[in-house]
Parts: C-alpha cells; sequence; structure tokens
C-alpha cells in the first residue's frame, strides 16, 4: 500500500466517523501507523471538512515531520498506544453520543448484548477523568495498551477504540455505539437488560479460537 492510499483511507474514515455522527465537529481524533509514521488528523479540525492536506505526519517520538496544521492535542495518547502494541495500526477517539452517556454516568457496558459485540470488542478499559492531552493522560492508556485492550472508555470524555487496521478500530467504534444505544435504550423500558449468559459467551469466543474473557 501506498502512502497516498492510507492518507485517502484515513480521510474517508474520518469523514465517515463525522457522518455517522460517532463525534462532533472539531471532536475527536484519527490516526494510522504506516511505515514507522504517524498520519494523524490536525487539532480543531470540523471532521467533515477535512482533506489529505490537512493530514499531519509524526514519527514515532512525536516530532512533526509533515503536513502544515497542528497535530490533535492529544497525539500522545496515540503514540503511548502504538508504541506498546506493534499489532496495531489505528487508533480513533471520538465522542459517540450514546456511548457518552455511559462515559458521563461512569458506568460499565453490558457488552453481552450481541454475539458481535462480544468478539468485537473484547473487554473494556474503563479510565477516569483526566485532562486531555496531558502526558498523565497518554500514560493512563499504557497499562490496558499492555493487557491487548482495544476499546478504552474515558470518563467525562469519550472512547478510543484500536485496531490492526482503521477498518476494525471503524467496527469496534460504531459496534460498541450501537450496543450503547441498544442497552441504554432497553434500561428504560426494563429494569434489567437480558444479557447472553458467561458461558454462551466464553463458548462463542472459542469456537471464533478466541481468548475466553468472561
Amino acid at each position: 500500500m501506498k502512502e497516498t492510499d492510507i492518507c485517502n483511507k484515513l480521510i474517508e474514515y474520518t469523514k465517515l466517523i463525522w457522518d455517522r455522527k460517532l463525534t462532533e465537529s472539531t471532536g475527536g481524533n484519527m490516526s494510522i501507523r504506516f511505515n514507522n509514521k504517524i498520519y494523524i488528523t490536525p487539532t480543531m479540525y470540523v471532521k467533515h471538512f477535512i482533506t489529505v492536506d490537512d493530514l499531519v505526519i509524526l514519527n514515532m517520538d512525536g516530532k512533526q515531520i509533515g503536513g502544515k496544521l497542528k497535530p490533535s492535542s492529544e497525539y500522545k495518547m496515540h503514540l503511548s498506544i502504538y508504541n506498546e502494541r506493534d499489532d496495531i495500526n489505528s487508533i480513533l477517539h471520538a465522542h459517540p453520543r450514546w456511548s457518552l452517556l455511559y462515559a458521563i454516568n461512569n458506568k460499565r457496558i453490558p457488552i453481552r448484548i450481541l454475539p458481535e459485540s462480544i468478539f468485537m470488542l473484547g473487554e473494556i478499559e474503563y479510565l477516569s477523568y483526566i485532562m486531555p492531552g496531558t502526558d498523565e493522560f497518554a500514560k493512563s492508556f499504557i497499562n490496558g495498551a499492555q493487557n491487548n485492550i482495544n476499546v478504552y472508555m474515558l470518563q467525562n470524555h469519550g472512547v478510543t477504540t484500536c485496531g490492526k487496521s482503521i477498518e476494525s478500530a471503524f467496527a469496534r467504534l460504531e459496534t460498541l455505539e450501537t450496543i450503547s444505544f441498544v442497552s441504554y435504550m432497553s434500561s428504560m423500558a426494563n429494569d434489567k437488560v437480558n444479557l447472553i449468559s458467561k458461558e454462551q459467551s466464553n463458548n462463542f469466543l472459542k469456537n471464533l479460537n478466541m481468548d475466553q474473557i468472561f
């Protein structure tokens, strides 16, 4: 794959995230790692209007080596995860509405609602509020990254998903928002949301040759 293909793909998915209302106006930041470079969205830029020329390129130490704009103020979060996970090549941070309801109220999302959410999301790491863009904020992802966590809920902030590709990172983001919506609406209709049992969930993962997590 060429650098131009990587940049075009990052732009397509950034716009898709905005168009699908998974983040608002300038909210969130998206990146792809390619050939030991990080291609990331700029700070304070409405995602729907972003172009390839607006992307920022960083090396693995966080030094800007390309692009005319400033990188997202949360670029250190991306670096923190990439430097812990060789298998991760894309990171998406966004503010999806229904997931935010869980993040703001500091509640755990019941991921055993759908088979897709069981294998797509895996274990979710819940992080307490830390000022975005700070070194402390970036370091808070290290433990989860070392434990192969791919989905992070950030209290009073948003969500971050990771993937081997931007396709898998996006699939996790949208799946997270789907089950957040379904579970929240279900809880309004019933006192208790019906879940797939832990035994059935683990059997499902075993069938897919995946680690059992429940």
